[in-house]
């Protein structure tokens, strides 16, 4: 029978299978924005679920142990923890038993899917390289700032425009007028950037 945790545990069960190797608090609370205080710490530890030790300046790290990973894998099927009503939670868990039906069906184990240690998410610089991969053809196409920034609409203009100057002021971009601007129509001109007293509609970059 599987051992009943409060919610700070299961928080941490599953702060710790998602970063897959082992992770200080620091670590946690910058990917996730949970620490494994004491009480949760020694619950999990009683439980065999996780190991921990002390590094640099006292340092605190922890890891799951097998049965920690057999535990965490439980999460997948779970329901979210009683007493918490946020979206959040249910869009997690719901997510979760995609996975798990996924992994069922594909005879995926914990192993397969959480692989490497998660790296976090993608900085605003990373998204347009990897926006620019999907929209071009070939390393050194040509693609319209309207395409890109359709495939960046959770990211504030603001910052996406931060980005492109700054990736361009690197060199690690080119950013280009469009040649024919008779053609362009109202979304590209209203995707264009100024760059140098010029509005910029194209974006290429090379291979690395």
């Amino acid at each position: 029978m599987s051992v009943v945790l409060d919610t700070p545990a299961r928080q941490a069960l599953v702060a710790l299978m998602l970063h897959v190797t082992e992770a200080s608090n620091p670590d946690l609370q910058k990917l996730y924005r949970v620490t494994i205080k004491k009480a949760t710490r020694d619950q999990l530890t009683a439980e065999k679920l996780i190991t921990w030790k002390r590094g640099l300046r006292r340092a605190i790290f922890h890891e799951l142990t097998e049965q920690g990973w057999i535990r965490a894998r439980e999460e997948l099927t779970s329901t979210p923890p009683k007493g918490v009503v946020g979206p959040a939670w249910h869009l997690l868990y719901g997510t979760f038993r995609h996975l798990d039906a996924a992994m069922i069906k594909n005879g995926y184990q914990l192993s397969d899917v959480f692989a490497v240690r998660d790296p976090g998410p993608l900085s605003v610089d990373d998204r347009i390289r990897q926006a620019y991969q999907e929209l071009a053809g070939q390393p050194g196409a040509l693609v319209s700032l309207a395409r890109l920034r359709d495939a960046l609409t959770d990211i504030p203009r603001k910052e996406v425009d931060m980005a492109l100057l700054d990736l361009d002021r690197q060199r690690a971009i080119q950013l280009e007028p469009d040649p024919n601007r008779k053609a362009l129509s109202d979304r590209a001109k209203a995707a264009a950037i100024a760059l140098g007293g010029e509005d910029m509609h194209l974006i290429t970059i090379g291979p690395s």
